[in-house]
This record gives structure tokens, C-alpha cells and sequence, in this order.
């Protein structure tokens, strides 16, 4: 049986980590909690984030759910803004704080501004738009500011937007809380951070990984020299090889095309996947190991790591793993 393993110990540490930095925590959950399952991590926090970040209204309703007291920041945008009365929404337009302003939900909508990053948000920088948002949002109290960093490792850059969002912050002349996300935003005060795949264990060498993914060998196979295994013979021997078939695919979020190049490991030691993965099964290498059908399999504990394996980001790797089918397992 295939299994994932998730740490609350690691997880609970990592959270309070990021509480060193701010009053407030946002635990950003979206994309199924990055791959590691957003029931499962909700149920470990409970009500310990100060904030749950998600991306829209369904994943909303998962976390209150599980958690009916957490309070929910939707940080995409919603085109129903009678949502705020359930959750925290996100204005990214003119015409949204407008919306908020006329439904009277101020109170519970954060305005989203923009420095260099361009995806959603006010241009904090265009001084006809800012004047238009400090005119509406004069008489009226909002939930807050918000902001996410174009480029959260390069703290220089990080500084010059962090300085945009302030001045914007001093030309709306409101005391309005400032809430920032991006791997390096700890680095800077603000009143709510936003901590995405930090949450889960990466970005900071001081923080411990949260998953890690088992299955098991399904049937050992002996290869002479010359034959092949997989689909079109994508392994050939070199040598007499044993082959230990083991119960996990792409159809489980690891890359097809990368996969000769991860590793795993059985018993404390390394073996190499061979040929292409198939979708629910793969070939290990196995010759000269001390294995047997039914062996645990330990096929990921590092995104890092296995980011250089595929040339993919962190945050890719993670994601893909909401694939992942299997017993989790809290311990």
C-alpha cells in the first residue's frame, strides 16, 4: 500500500517558526495544502494560524469544514463578494473595493495592490489609480492591505516593493494592517504573514520537512544481459540486473520524463529508478540489494532534491503530489 507520511511535529514547528517573525500567520493552504493534502493539515492546526489562506471558495469550504472556527482569507479573486460574510475576501480592482464598499463588507475584504509583479492588484505605483482608492476607501474601514513579492529570494528587490507598499500604505492615510506572502517576506514587518510552502518545510534551512511518500515492492524480476523491461523496451541490462517493480507512477504526481534520474531509497540504501515510469508502477534497480516483495519503498522526503533531479521547482514537485494515492498517515 502506498502511504504518506505527514509530521505534525514538523508542521506545528515550522508554523510557530514563522511566529517569531509576526503577530499574526496566515497558513497558506491552497493547491490541496502544496500537494500535502488540505484536510489532513487543517486537521493537524486546527485553529492555530491566526489565518487560512486559500485560493478560492471550494477550498474555503474544505477548511471550515474541518476547522469551522478558522478564519479564511480567499486570496484570488471572487466575483460574489456575499461571501464576506462567511470569509475574507480579496479586492483586485477598483471596481472590487467599489463592490465591497456598496455590499458593506469593508470589514472583512483585504485590497490587493501591486508593485512589479503584475498578476492581481492595484498598481500601487499609477498615482491617478491610488488617488481614485484613497477617495473611496476614506470613510471606510477594510480588513487590510496586501501584497506578494515578484521575486520573494532576491531580498533587494524584495526591499524596493517592500517600500512601494508602504508609501502606498502612508498615501491612503489609514492605519490599515499590511499582510505580505513570498518565501523571503519575513524578512520585512507587517502585521499578517502569509506563509506558503515555508508552512510545509522549504525556503529556510532552520525549518523541517513535513511529507514523505512509501510504497512497497510488488514483484522482483531477474534480467539477463541484453534483455528489456517497460513500455518499447525503455530499460535494456547492461548486465545481469534485478528489477524490483514498485507500486507508484506518474498517475501519482512524479514527472514520466525525469524519472530515470530519481532516486530512492529501500533499507537505508539508495537504488536508482530505471527506463520510463508506468503509470501506477515503476522499475528500481535493485542488483545486489537485500530486498524482497512487500519492502517499504521510501520514493520522496525532499522536494529540493528532487528538484534538481527533474529541473522543476520546489513548488511543482510539492503540487503534483495531491496525485498521490495512498493511506496518509499523522504521526
Amino acid at each position: 500500500m502506498n502511504k504518506k507520511f505527514l509530521s505534525r511535529e514538523a508542521l506545528l514547528f515550522n508554523l510557530n517558526h514563522f511566529y517569531s517573525f509576526a503577530p499574526q500567520v496566515c497558513a497558506v493552504v491552497k493547491a490541496d495544502a502544496y500537494g500535502h493534502g488540505l484536510k489532513d493539515v487543517v486537521k493537524i492546526l486546527q485553529d492555530a494560524p491566526s489565518f487560512y489562506g486559500v485560493s478560492n471558495i471550494d477550498e474555503a469550504e474544505k477548511v471550515v469544514n474541518v476547522c469551522p472556527k478558522a478564519r479564511v482569507i480567499v486570496l484570488d479573486r471572487v466575483s460574489d463578494f456575499s461571501y464576506a460574510k462567511k470569509y475574507y475576501l480579496t479586492a483586485v480592482s477598483l471596481a472590487d473595493v467599489k463592490k465591497a464598499i456598496r455590499l458593506k463588507v469593508t470589514q472583512k475584504c483585504f485590497i490587493k495592490l501591486c508593485s512589479n509583479m503584475n498578476r492581481f492588484g492595484i498598481n500601487c505605483k499609477d498615482d491617478k489609480m491610488m488617488a481614485s482608492l484613497k477617495e473611496m476607501v476614506k470613510n471606510h474601514d477594510f480588513a487590510g492591505i496586501s501584497g506578494h513579492f515578484s521575486a520573494p529570494t532576491n531580498y533587494f528587490i524584495s526591499k524596493n516593493e517592500y517600500k512601494d507598499f508602504l508609501q502606498a500604505r502612508q498615501f491612503l492615510d489609514k492605519n490599515l494592517h499590511v499582510s505580505f506572502g513570498g518565501s523571503g517576506a519575513k524578512n520585512f514587518p507587517c502585521d499578517i504573514l502569509r506563509v506558503g510552502i515555508g508552512l510545509y518545510g522549504y525556503g529556510d534551512k532552520n525549518l523541517k520537512k513535513v511529507m514523505s511518500l512509501n510504497s512497497q515492492i510488488l514483484q522482483i524480476r531477474s534480467l539477463e544481459k541484453g534483455e528489456k523491461a517497460g513500455y518499447d523496451g525503455c530499460f535494456k541490462a547492461k548486465k545481469r540486473t534485478t528489477l524490483a517493480v514498485v507500486g507508484v507512477g506518474y498517475g501519482d504526481g512524479f514527472d514520466r520524463n525525469s524519472s530515470k534520474k530519481l532516486k530512492v531509497t529501500i533499507g537505508q540504501k539508495s537504488f536508482n529508478i530505471v527506463g520510463y515510469m508506468c503509470m501506477d508502477s515503476c522499475f528500481v534497480d535493485v542488483t545486489g540489494g537485500n530486498v524482497k516483495v512487500g519492502s517499504d519503498v521510501e520514493m520522496f522526503d525532499d522536494a529540493d532534491k528532487m528538484a534538481k533531479w527533474t529541473k522543476k521547482s520546489p513548488y511543482e514537485v510539492l503540487t503534483n503530489f495531491s496525485l498521490f494515492r495512498g493511506k496518509t498517515i499523522i504521526y
